[in-house]
């Protein structure tokens, strides 16, 4: 009865563990090597961002325009490249391709975003311009026309003009007339003080509601709920003339998906021929060293 025994040579083992253990060394983790003959012991080390980039030059330089985080751009190529452990030049032509169009569809939405937050805020602050109350820019008006009344009274009464605008702000009617008497001289208008002291208080407001400030929050929603609108519908409102616009760059999201999904799909088929042949010469290599002996009689 005949029985079948290995004889693959030690360096040959060695050699094909390498080379798979190698293509891993390309990633986030150390890879130890231990010869069986004299248990020598070799680390290789994952490359740093600055190497992945320094092997990334060869397909050209990052692509990052003005006001771009390359810090974020750098996170990112950081985790594509564990996620996808090129092993070699050709994953790595592939690698850069995925990193580029993932960075340009992360662009593409930051700048749809951008489109649609932009108007929407700049409606928001065109409403509160025209329904904000009173009593909230009073004071921000009273103060912008003081400064103006300093440069028109006599130097007798430049002291009073504190007292003259914060009146004419609580609408008391002598100040009002007063106040228009001296601006009508100085072809001023006090409606136009008014006007713009309640546009910045409205802006300002605005940029409380970004920040997310309870008050602000609390007060725009209830300014818009006594004027009987929604934020939604003030968005939709500014948004209707940006459609067409976001729809193309919805278009341009789409096209780089596909193609960075494409590159994905290349690298992943390399890999399963290249997985299927390193097997086929593994057989070969084992089937040539294997040794026919007599098996002992029991």
């Amino acid at each position: 009865m005949l029985g079948v025994r290995r004889a693959l040579p030690v360096s040959c083992r060695d050699c094909v563990y390498n080379t798979v253990r190698v293509g891993d060394s390309f990633v986030e983790r150390r890879v130890a090597f231990v010869s069986k003959t004299n248990n020598s012991k070799t680390e290789i080390a994952a490359p740093t961002v600055p190497e992945r980039a320094q092997r990334l030059a060869l397909f050209g330089p990052p692509p990052l325009i003005e006001g771009e985080d390359a810090a974020a751009y750098d996170q990112l190529l950081a985790r594509i490249f564990a996620a996808v452990k090129p092993v070699d030049v050709i994953d790595e032509m592939f690698t850069a391709d995925v990193l580029s169009l993932e960075w340009e569809v992360l662009r593409l939405r930051r700048l749809k975003w951008s489109l649609i937050r932009a108007p929407a805020l700049e409606a928001l602050g065109n409403f509160l311009g025209k329904n904000l109350p009173h009593d909230l820019y009073s004071q921000d008006f009273a103060d912008d026309l003081a400064k103006i009344l300093r440069h028109y009274l006599p130097p007798d009464q430049v002291n009073s003009a504190q007292t003259l605008a914060h009146e004419c702000a609580q609408n008391e009617a002598d100040a009002v007339a007063n106040v228009k008497r001296i601006l009508h001289f100085k072809l001023r208008d006090m409606n136009q003080v008014l006007d713009d002291a309640k546009g910045r208080k409205a802006k300002e407001l605005v940029q409380e509601y970004v920040r997310r400030e309870p008050n602000a929050v609390t007060l725009v929603h209830q300014i818009l709920t006594e004027a009987g609108v929604s934020m939604d519908g003030v968005m939709a409102n500014a948004l209707a003339e940006k459609l067409n616009d976001i729809e193309r760059i919805d278009r341009l999201i789409s096209i780089a998906e596909s193609r960075r999904n494409a590159s994905l799909h290349e690298i992943e088929r390399r890999r399963a021929v290249l997985g299927e042949t390193l097997r086929r010469n593994m057989q070969a290599i084992e089937d040539g060293e294997f040794e026919l002996i007599e098996q002992a009689p029991a």
